[in-house]
């Protein structure tokens, strides 16, 4: 089930969401950190929380009595790693929030790569338009709200100083929370980018837990795939502790396995696997890193 196949725009009250029947594509580690475990953590100083997805993006946030803030991310993977540092906070839930509020918020930002910087504006509605009863494949959860939010985003290129070329993106993303919780249950974001097309997520969660306090070191992390878009050979990265066996998966869009290989690292280090993909058509993929720790990594390519 992909967010085209399903129906989710019903609303009001008592409403009951069955999506049992989702099927994974790719999953990966979402964990609550202590912000000055993350690599840009003394960037963002006011930040009391960090999400870390794979140990390779990084969302800094801050909880208050006030309510739940974006306040800026990074991302570790790809050919330009890149930081965004909001200047104007983005307040993703209002405290307290319930059926039929709404709020209207105003953010900014500026995203740092090696190639460019990104001028971020953007404005936000956020309301509250059903409440009930969500089904999903790891439980039945009752007494849930949720939320829409309506995000129109302006992101204005620039190279060396020299204003390139700007984006309109529209962005809405539907989040279920239960009661109290830690964080959204499920949530669908639809995109809408000017001249680069659309995309559409789904993410549900099975668990939910922190780890701030856990000093224990992962045993693999900081997943690369280089190069990316890729064409005939593509290399998986990773840091490894000894004696860590992981399998390497490369997975299409309906969530079939179409390359596997395992590997076992006899020290600790970095992984550099060379795989060939030229008899795989042009398409989106997700690289894979299942270790015996129990741990996975994922990141998505594009062969073309």
């Amino acid at each position: 089930m992909t967010p085209g196949d399903i129906t989710f725009t019903t609303s009001g009250p008592d409403v009951t969401w069955d999506y049992s029947e989702l099927t994974p594509i790719y999953g990966g580690e979402i964990t609550a950190i202590d912000p000055s475990q993350a690599p840009a953590g003394a960037q963002f100083p006011a930040s009391n929380v960090a999400i870390s997805m794979g140990d390779t993006i990084f969302t800094f946030t801050l909880a208050n009595a006030d309510g739940y803030h974006y306040l800026g991310s990074q991302s570790t993977t790809g050919s330009y790693p890149s930081v965004l540092v909001y200047s104007d906070s983005r307040t993703f839930l209002k405290f307290p929030f319930t059926y039929e509020d709404t709020y209207f918020d105003a953010y900014k930002g500026v995203v740092t790569t090696a190639a460019a910087t990104v001028h971020v504006t953007a404005f936000s509605e956020l309301y509250a338009d059903a409440y009930g009863t969500l089904i999903l494949p790891s439980g039945t959860y009752t007494n849930v709200l949720r939320t829409v939010t309506v995000d129109a985003e302006l992101d204005s290129v620039f190279v060396g100083g020299s204003f390139m070329k700007s984006f309109d993106i529209l962005r809405t993303q539907f989040s279920w929370f239960e009661e109290d919780g830690p964080g959204p249950l499920m949530s669908i974001e639809i995109m809408s980018n000017e001249g680069l097309g659309s995309l559409d997520t789904m993410a549900y969660y099975i668990t939910s837990g922190s780890g701030i306090g856990d000093d224990q070191q992962s045993q693999i992390s900081q997943l690369r795939v280089y190069p990316n878009p890729a064409d005939q050979h593509v290399t998986i990265a990773f840091k490894t502790s000894p004696n860590t066996g992981a399998t390497i998966s490369i997975v299409n869009q309906v969530g079939q396995v179409v390359i596997s290989r395992t590997v076992n690292a006899k020290s600790m280090g970095s992984v550099n696997e060379n795989i060939d993909i030229s008899t795989l058509p042009p398409g989106i993929y997700f690289a894979n890193i299942n270790c015996d720790c129990s741990k996975q990594l994922t990141e998505k390519f594009v062969i073309r």
